[in-house]
């Protein structure tokens, strides 16, 4: 399988930058983790007899039905699986590249094409994009002879259909919190809630998230309430709690968006030095963040910032007021901090000065008294708490 090269002109990551780029922009940045992961599969081939041949079906299929087997290939279970299989590697432990017949045997089934794989049947049951093989599947095996049982999903909008949940054991970090009784009728209203606020009020956000996001993981709630996470190699799969409201769900997968699309810029770019190691405040989290953290936090309040401020227009409350005044301070300070650092390099400054601009024009926007107050209370109490903590 080729690896493809990407290009992105100035203007697009700027956009990007200030949290933007639309559908364009989404696309490029699936297109390029696909090139990682298929770079990656490249390298499991060469490094395990047992996925020599999976690959090679995979690159036919490709060949020929490109469309289902990018489907699969941008699968965030792929993504995960195929990055821990090279680091397994890189440890001198057992690669399980024999897990590609089950990422060759979905590309087959969507591709509706039938081949023969030969299966371990000692690594995952899934079938990426699909769902659990049913019974032991072991030997040589026409993949047209393959039962399993699909995944859940969620359908927010017609043509819109997210995976929900359905890892496998195993392949997930310790420590995300994954919920361990779900509602599925609970989450499909709310999802489809906040779908609808995203596309009726924040049009180019839903385009964006229609293109990156085919996952939905519950995680369970947090001491302090809602959580949420992006798993860096799993792109295109949102980990998130059951938000209270429409708005609560709708601004973390927005939040969640931009730490995808860092994630992917991060791998096409350098951004700052990965040497530094010094320790940053920022005013959404309790440690100290090291300059990779303290970027994506950046990155991802500007989005939670933009929301509010797009909030505040259709559907005013003190909410929204509160949200956006506390956001773009924070977003501010941490934009400076950053320039500070002496840590990026002159494409990180391009980007986080992009930022910068951005959120400084909305700084003299203004905001009720009372909602400014209690904003600049939470800030300035979170930071005293942080100080008393670090200092």
């Amino acid at each position: 399988m080729t690896v493809a090269q990407h290009t992105m002109s100035l203007d697009l990551f700027d956009a990007l930058a200030t949290g933007g780029g639309g559908a364009e922009a989404a696309r490029l940045l699936v297109s390029a983790r696909r090139s990682r992961t298929v770079a990656f599969i490249r390298l499991l081939a060469a490094a395990d007899p047992d996925a020599s041949e999976p690959y090679s079906v995979l690159g036919e299929l490709r060949q020929h039905h490109p469309v289902a087997v990018n489907r699969v290939l941008d699968d965030p279970m792929v993504g995960l699986w195929v990055t821990a299989a090279l680091l397994r590697h890189e440890r001198g432990e057992p690669v399980g590249g024999a897990g590609l017949a089950h990422v060759a045997a979905a590309a087959a089934v969507r591709a509706d094409v039938a081949v023969d794989l030969k299966f371990p049947g000692l690594v995952s049951s899934v079938l990426p994009t699909l769902g659990t093989l049913v019974g032991p599947v072991r030997g040589r095996v026409r993949t047209d002879h393959l039962f399993w049982q699909p995944f859940p999903m969620l359908a927010p909008a017609p043509g819109l259909r997210w995976t929900f949940g359905g890892w496998p054991a195993g392949l997930l970090p310790d420590g995300l919190g994954l919920a361990r009784f779900v509602d599925t009728a609970a989450w499909a209203e709310r999802v489809a809630q906040a779908w609808e606020l995203l596309t009726t009020d924040h049009p180019v956000l839903a385009e964006e998230l229609a293109v990156m996001v085919s996952a939905l993981t519950p995680l369970a709630p947090s001491d302090v309430g809602e959580t949420s996470a992006t798993v860096g190699d799993a792109l295109g799969c949102v980990f998130l709690s059951l938000g209270t409201d429409a708005e609560s769900m709708a601004v973390t997968l927005a939040h969640e968006l931009h730490h995808a699309k860092l994630t992917v810029l991060m791998d096409l770019f350098p951004l700052f030095d990965t040497d530094d190691d010094t320790r940053y405040y920022a005013p959404w989290r309790t440690d100290p963040r090291p300059i990779a953290g303290l970027l994506h936090g950046a990155y991802a309040h500007l989005a939670i910032a933009s929301f509010w401020r797009d909030r505040r227009r259709v559907a005013v409350s003190p909410r929204a007021h509160r949200e956006f005044a506390r956001w773009r301070a924070a977003t501010w300070l941490a934009t400076q901090t950053l320039l500070d650092s002496d840590a990026l390099t002159p494409l990180g400054s391009r980007f986080v000065d992009a930022i910068g601009d951005r959120v400084l024009g909305w700084l003299a926007e203004p905001v009720p008294a009372d909602e400014q107050r209690v904003a600049r209370r939470l800030l300035a109490e979170h930071h005293r708490t942080w100080l008393s903590r670090w200092t």
